[in-house]
């Protein structure tokens, strides 16, 4: 019974030190959760974002908003927004 406690407590401690060992490698790999990647515009995906952009209906809405809040306001010039959907910058002006 003594070799069999012996030889199971070297199985166990083999197994903590394995396990230890790649929990250390596994924290010490950077987290790719939020990183931001760069798209060429000339791939598939460059392109479906670059035309996005073109006649949505998001910016219609967007730009009728900012048409009445610069019709409200007499000294602004030019008001700005970026668009929830793509990011992209909608300017109107008088």
């Amino acid at each position: 019974m003594d070799a069999f406690m012996h030889q199971r407590r070297r199985l166990l401690l083999s197994t903590a030190a394995w396990v230890g060992g790649c929990a250390v490698f596994a924290a010490g790999s950077p987290v790719r959760a939020f990183q931001v990647q760069e798209m060429s515009p000339g791939s598939a995906v460059g392109r479906a974002f670059a035309e996005r952009c073109g006649g949505s209906p998001e910016h219609v809405a967007l730009t009728a908003r900012l048409q009445a809040l610069l019709a409200d306001d007499p000294t602004a010039q030019s008001i700005s927004e970026t668009c929830a959907i793509c990011g992209c910058p909608v300017v109107v002006s008088r």
